[in-house]
Parts: C-alpha cells; structure tokens; sequence
C-alpha cells in the first residue's frame, strides 16, 4: 500500500510540473491562468520532499514554502478562476499571504532568538492551530464562493469542469488541513485516499489542458460582452414563456430567484431551462441574465421625469439588486458610467 501511495504521488507530482508548465506561458493573458499556474507549481513544491525525500536543506524549505503558501494561492486561484466578475485587490493577496507570512515569520524569530514557539504552549496554539482554522475558512471560502457561482452558470460542460476541479481540489485540502494538520490522524489509508485524491484532481485537470479545454475552465464572463439575441426570430413556446415571465410578471424583481425557483415557475426542466438561457439568449451566467432585466428597468425609471427625486438605492432594490455596489457595478460595465452619472447626463 505504501508502495503504491508513493507511484501515485510521484504521477500526480509530474502531472502538477506538467500542467504548471503548460499554463506558464499564457500568465500574462490573465490573472487566473498566473495564479493556477502558480498553484500547480506549490502544490509541486509541496510534494516533492514526500516523493523525493532529501536531507538537503533546500528542499526542505521549498517544502515549507510552498506548502504553507499553498491555501492562499488556492483561495485566490479559486475566487479568480471561479469568482465570475471577482477583481482581485491588493486586500485579497496580502489577506492570502498570511498563510506563508506568519509560519516564516515564526521561523525566523526562532532562528534569530534560538527559541522554540513550541516550548510555549499559548503561543504555539495562537500560531499553529489559529493559521490551520485560518487556512480552513480560506479554503471553505473557495468552495462556498465557487459552489455559488457554478449554480448560477449556464454553461452545462464549464460548469461540470469547474466543479469537479474545485470539489477535488477542497476535498484533498481539507484531508490535509483537517485529519492531518489539524486532527493529527495516523491512519495508513489516509495516505492512500490523499494520493487517489490528487491523482484524480491531476489527472482531470491534466486531460483538460491537453484537450485544450482550458478556455473552458478559465473563461470569465463580462457583462460588457452581453448581448441578447433576437428572441422573436424563431421563438420557442418555452423561450416565449422565459421572456414573459421577465418583461412583464418581472420575476428579475423577486428576493433570492434562482433558476431553480424559476424553472419550477415555468415548469420547465432545469438543465432545458439552462440550456435555453445560454443557447437561445446568449447568457453563460444566470445572474447576468437577470441583471439585463434589471438594468432595463432602471434605466428606464432614470430617464423618467416623475422618478427624478426618487433616491437610485431605492430604484435598485425595487428592481431586485441587493446591494447599491453590485447595481453600481453592472450598471457601469453596461453604460460605461455610474446611475448618477447617467440621470445627471439626461437631457
């Protein structure tokens, strides 16, 4: 069993190497490709001093580097490539440093002072399980922010390749963070369930790059791109039902509409319903089909001379946003300017 641990850690090692360096040239094209580029290469790191054990000290810190480093790529990696419209700010990369910042930080005091955080045990417990809840609401955070962004996608193949990368993923980090950091678990099958874990994740990640699907796993939607096709050219009764429930029953306006909840409105199967949205209307996110509607509505009650004192919060909310930032930021990407900017433009 130890044996065939080992096999499947060195494949799995080799296809992270392979699949860093199929992405390396593409990192300046986005930041998703540059930060799962750059998550291949420290899960590489981590691996290596289990599957080439060295008494050398380099890569002993490699060891320490990249795997300490490891759920802060992986927490950005996962709000980049799978976060659609999520723009990464200086907040989110120093926020994700601190799972390598504060165990180096640890090391060098202890370096420099000749002293063992261990001996103390507050401080120990501070710095060593603090950062392991740490990096397990980071990683809980990536699965939460992707599981809410895959509901929402309409793209039936990107959403079954995001979700098995971002599920295998979570799960062989949680084995690591929880049942071998954190719970301290001994089990000899652990470690087998660990290397079938990533040599699935590899593996898949591995056959999608090859079959140059990667657009599939990296590509992000921009509302700017968003264009409606023209419906009444050969309408389907269900498209023709899809339509009217927005323009005129205005389900856009209902509180926590999913395509869940408006596919049992419509009585329309989910994956048809899905597949309508995309393929007939041109939408790849159900929150971007919406928001059209939406920002239809608005724009409308901005240019109207009865609504002019009516606060743009409450046109908003009325209209089914929740929150003044994320109305502020597709009215933007779709009129290039701000709703005051706009009402303040009106002739």
């Amino acid at each position: 069993m130890i044996d065939f641990t080992l096999f499947l850690n060195q494949i799995s090692f080799a296809q992270v190497l392979l699949c860093g360096l199929l992405l390396l040239p593409y990192w300046r094209q986005k930041t998703s490709i540059a930060l799962f580029a750059l998550l291949m290469f420290c899960g590489a790191g981590y691996l290596v001093d289990d599957v080439y054990p060295s008494s050398n000290s380099a890569v002993t810190i490699l060891a320490f580097l990249a795997g300490n480093a490891l759920p802060g790529v992986f927490w950005l990696a996962a709000l980049s490539v799978f976060g659609e419209q999520t723009q990464l700010k200086l907040k989110h990369y120093l926020f994700a440093s601190l799972t390598l910042v504060v165990p180096t930080m640890v090391r060098v005091i202890e370096f420099i002072f000749g002293v063992k955080v261990a001996d103390d045990e507050t401080l120990y417990g501070v710095t060593k399980y603090g950062m392991l809840l740490f990096e397990l609401l980071l990683v809980t955070h990536a699965l939460v922010t992707a599981a809410i962004f895959w509901r929402d996608d309409l793209v039936e193949e990107r959403r079954l390749i995001r979700g098995s990368v971002i599920t295998l993923s979570a799960f062989y980090i949680l084995l690591v963070i929880v049942f071998e950091q954190l719970l301290k678990v001994d089990w000899p099958i652990l470690g087998l369930v660990k290397a079938l874990a990533l040599f699935a994740l590899m593996l898949t990640i591995t056959l999608l790059l090859f079959k140059l699907k990667e657009s599939s796993l990296f590509e992000t939607v921009s509302l700017e791109d968003k264009t409606k096709t023209n419906v009444e050219k050969t309408p389907s009764k269900e498209l023709v039902r899809i339509v009217h429930s927005m323009e005129e029953e205005k389900l856009y306006r209902q509180e926590g509409i999913t395509i869940s909840s408006l596919s049992k409105h419509l009585a329309i199967h989910e994956y048809k319903l899905r597949n309508l949205i995309n393929g007939e209307m041109n939408y790849r996110n159900f929150n971007d089909f919406l928001n059209h509607y939406r920002i239809v509505e608005i724009t409308e009650n901005l240019a109207d001379p009865k609504l002019a004192s009516t606060p743009v919060l409450t046109l908003a909310l009325e209209a089914g946003f929740r929150s003044l930032s994320s109305f502020n930021k597709a009215f933007k990407a779709k009129h290039g300017m701000t709703p005051t900017e706009y009402r303040k433009n009106l002739p």
